[in-house]
Parts: C-alpha cells; sequence; structure tokens
C-alpha cells in the first residue's frame, strides 16, 4: 500500500538534498532505515555518511536527531521504527558552539 511522508531537511541535509522539505510517495510502508536507504540511493553516501558516527560502526551521529510526527527516539530498535502514510519526519543536525 502506497504512503505519503512530508520530510523536513535542516541544514547541513539541505545542502546535500537542494531542498528544506519534501513530500515524499513510496510504493510500500517501510521502515526508517528503509527511508535512510532510499536517501542514500537518491542522494548518494552524503545523506548516509551526515546521519552515522564515523568513529561507531552503525551508530548515529550525536549530533543528529531525527523527528518522527514531533517525537525524538533514540533506543535500540530506533531504525526499525515502521512509517505510516501521513508521518512527518525531520532530519536535525545539532550545532554547538557561540
Amino acid at each position: 500500500m502506497p504512503i505519503s511522508l512530508s520530510v523536513h531537511f535542516s541544514p547541513p541535509f539541505n545542502e546535500v538534498t537542494k531542498k528544506s522539505n519534501d513530500k515524499i510517495k513510496i510504493d510500500k510502508s517501510l521502515t526508517l532505515k528503509e527511508l535512510i536507504e532510499h536517501f542514500k540511493f537518491v542522494y548518494g553516501d552524503q545523506f548516509k555518511d551526515l546521519i552515522f558516527d564515523k568513529k561507531k560502526n552503525g551508530a548515529v551521529s550525536s549530533f543528529v536527531a531525527i523527528i518522527i510526527n514531533g517525537r525524538n527516539y533514540r533506543h535500540d530498535k530506533f531504525f526499525e521504527i515502521p512509517l505510516k502514510d501521513g508521518d512527518d519526519v525531520s532530519f536535525l543536525y545539532e550545532y554547538f558552539g557561540g
């Protein structure tokens, strides 16, 4: 069953995607991991490289927050979260400094 997602890209994600917001339609329901793989296919390794910590294999960077319907998830099954039609997904990069 096809689903539609609203996706938001903050810097530096929007530098890779060349857009801040997108509505995407996918032919089937999918997990967060599959969505990230989809974006890797569409935007290249640069997108995936922003998400993962280069020093910890498979771990999400401590600077990245992926928000689904207003909630930030960080648990063992993080990438297995099923996405549903109408979900709102944001990719944020938290900058520190002054």
